[in-house]
């Protein structure tokens, strides 16, 4: 007998938060590399907060953008998933929201305090980045709601 699994509201976000830091983790360590150290992202994402330089030797500052990358992944997939439960939006279109407000808010940081992200990564990869925001987040969905395999 299969049956729908039936994840919370908790819970779902959790398992959307989870794809979705794995993936967008994994295409910042790949940028990251194209542009010169896989850690820069990472600096960068935390130098904007320490009102430092990003420094892809600086472990601290890599570490703590680890940290905050993972938070605000999983913030933005709480909210996705508000915004698909609560607001019945269709996933695809929650997700291109979250994408592309992601998207303005680096570079309104980049453009205010000269840090982050847009400051060290190319357009193109912001978009990809975007890009894989919003797919992971509509299949983290799909995810969480999987049929169960167990009677």
């Amino acid at each position: 007998m299969s049956s729908r699994a039936s994840a919370g509201p908790a819970s779902t976000g959790v398992i959307v938060g989870g794809v979705a830091a794995a993936a967008t983790t994994g295409a910042l360590i790949a940028m990251g590399h194209r542009v010169g150290s896989a850690a820069i992202p990472f600096a960068a994402i935390s130098a904007t907060l320490f009102r430092r330089t990003a420094a892809s030797g600086a472990v601290g500052l890599v570490f703590a953008g680890i940290v905050l990358h993972i938070t605000v992944i999983f913030v933005w997939s709480v909210v996705f998933v508000w915004l698909v439960e609560r607001l019945r939006w269709s996933s695809l279109v929650a997700g291109a929201f979250i994408g592309a407000v992601h998207f303005a808010l680096s570079w309104l940081v980049a453009w205010g305090t000269g840090e982050g992200l847009a400051s060290i990564l190319p357009l193109g990869d912001r978009i990809v980045f975007a890009l894989i925001l919003t797919a992971s987040l509509v299949v983290g969905m799909r995810f969480a709601f999987l049929p169960s395999r167990n009677a």
